[in-house]
């Protein structure tokens, strides 16, 4: 009996000097959860880096270290030296990239990243137009931090089916597969807010060119499927013909659609043209429509659907042709060639130069399953 109590109490001693030296190790830890990398001189990165105050006393639940070296780990180097804490990236959330950065290239530093264990592969990367330094230490009203604001807002865009996922992991996935360019998030800081602007096309490691956020939604919608999400579209009651007699010719329809429901397949149907059939099939419910149009008949859903699909294809034609001008290939065709043809040796700037003489002809099938609110 005396050895078990004697075994109870050294168990007891041994927890509770165990919680007192990890509240002791924390109070020494300095977690970053946000790092921007910037342009510096001389082939220098400026480097902020934003880390989660867990000391008690402190007045201010973040903190913010600015650094510059050549290299992102000098840069932890010499932010540790302004730091009273060690600075760990166990906690690391989000990482930004100055546009100026991104346009000479940021592969050195997200591999950086990826090579780093203590890093999860889910961090979040994104570009931001202008100086990310600059979105990191400014103050939100509704926000402790730039970081969280930033996750969160990614978070929940990315589960809105808006935009891609832009995961560290997909990131350094689609840099090292042949035939296929990452796309990330643009941010702006305007008027104590953090906007997602649209997204930056990349070819290889450098930004070449930006989208609008409607066009992130059908490069989401040829590279991936949708499962609810929500759109806008705008068309002309008389674009082509006159769909609506009672209506001007000049009228804006306006659709909002939600619970969408997609699948796309590309294929490479002539090898020595390099012609791809880029076929799209889209069910969704018509949840607003902003002129008064009698949804009850069947042949005014049809016209509608008929407008819709000639929309989307018009813009994706557009939007191929675009990225095609930038030899970002973010939609994979590049990846669909390679299978099909067994090219194992194409290189990534084989294919780039391929890619901007590529022809895709698109197929669009819109399809409304169901009506909702009318105004």
């Amino acid at each position: 009996m005396k050895r078990i109590l004697n075994m109870t109490l050294s168990l007891i001693f041994l927890l509770i000097l165990t919680s007192c030296a990890e509240s002791s190790t924390l109070e020494k830890i300095g977690m970053i959860t946000t790092v921007g990398y910037d342009k510096g001189e001389d082939e220098e990165i400026n480097t902020t880096t934003l880390i989660l105050e867990t000391d008690p006393q402190s007045m201010d639940s973040t903190n913010v270290i600015s650094s510059r070296s050549l290299t992102s780990k000098g840069a932890r180097i010499e932010s540790n030296l302004k730091s009273p804490k060690k600075l760990e990236s166990g906690q690391l959330r989000v990482a930004l990239f100055g546009e100026d950065l991104a346009k000479d290239g940021l592969f050195n530093l997200a591999d950086t990243l990826s090579r780093d264990h203590s890093i999860s592969d889910l961090t979040f990367l994104a570009i931001v137009e202008g100086n990310a330094g600059d979105l990191i230490k400014h103050k939100y009203p509704q926000f402790s931090d730039a970081g969280q604001y930033v996750y969160k807002e990614i978070e929940q865009n990315i589960k809105g089916e808006v935009i891609s996922s832009p995961t560290l992991h997909e990131t350094v996935h689609d840099y090292y597969s042949v035939g296929v360019d990452p796309l990330l998030p643009l941010l702006k800081l305007e008027d104590d807010m953090i906007n997602i602007t649209g997204m930056a096309l990349l070819n290889g490691d450098k930004m070449v060119g930006r989208i609008s956020p409607s066009d992130s939604f059908y490069v989401k919608l040829v590279s991936d499927r949708f499962k609810a999400g929500n759109f806008e579209i705008t068309f002309k009651n008389g674009e082509e013909d006159v769909l609506f007699p009672s209506l001007p010719p000049s009228a804006d329809i306006a659709v909002a659609l939600d619970t969408i429901k997609s699948k796309s397949t590309i294929e490479l149907i002539d090898p020595d043209s390099m012609t791809f059939n880029l076929n799209i099939h889209i069910n969704a419910r018509l949840q607003e429509i902003n002129r008064d149009i009698n949804l009850s008949k069947n042949k005014n859903l049809e016209l509608i659907e008929k407008k819709i699909s000639k929309k989307i294809t018009k813009e994706i034609e557009q939007l191929i042709q675009y990225s095609q001008s930038k030899q970002s290939d973010v939609f994979g065709f590049g990846e669909e060639y390679r299978t099909k043809e067994g090219h194992s040796k194409l290189t990534d700037e084989e294919w780039h130069d391929r890619f901007k003489d590529i022809n895709v002809k698109v197929n669009t099938k819109f399809v409304i399953i169901r009506t909702g609110v009318v105004e």
